[in-house]
């Protein structure tokens, strides 16, 4: 009987790390990287918030790391934009920001101006992804 139940939390055990070693991995590919910046930043942003407002409105998280060369006091932003594909145009709903020393801040924008995506850089990546499906 005993050898049953050592048997048992083995297989549990075992069954336990599977588990948890696919769920790591799931959130390891939650983030697709699309562009990297001219001052090193490299960006990702995440395919499960990705979501169609309306016809022309996208709205999804980016995210954006620091190169360890970079003498930025952030580590890593995290921005949920929403995009405007007819005009070319983006605003931030919400900002969380890591920064090295460890501290987080997060922030959220009631009423945010629309800004043009400037054209040739990795916001303007981001649109043609999310709005051209290229």
């Amino acid at each position: 009987m005993k050898t049953s139940i050592k048997y048992f939390v083995l297989l549990n055990l075992l069954l336990g790390i599977i588990f948890f070693s696919f769920n790591i991995n799931a959130n390891e590919r939650k983030w697709k990287y699309y562009a990297t910046g001219e001052d090193r930043t490299k960006h990702y942003y995440d395919l499960e918030s990705t979501a169609k407002v309306s016809d022309t409105i996208v709205r999804v998280w980016e995210k954006t790391t620091t190169s360890e060369a970079s003498t930025s006091l952030t580590k890593e932003l995290k921005t949920f934009r929403e995009i405007d594909c007819s005009q070319r145009r983006y605003r931030v709903l919400e900002m969380q920001v890591e920064f090295r020393d460890g501290s987080e801040k997060e922030q959220s924008f009631s009423n945010p101006k629309w800004m043009n995506i400037p054209q040739n850089t990795w916001l303007d990546t981001l649109y043609e992804i999310l709005c051209k499906g290229k």
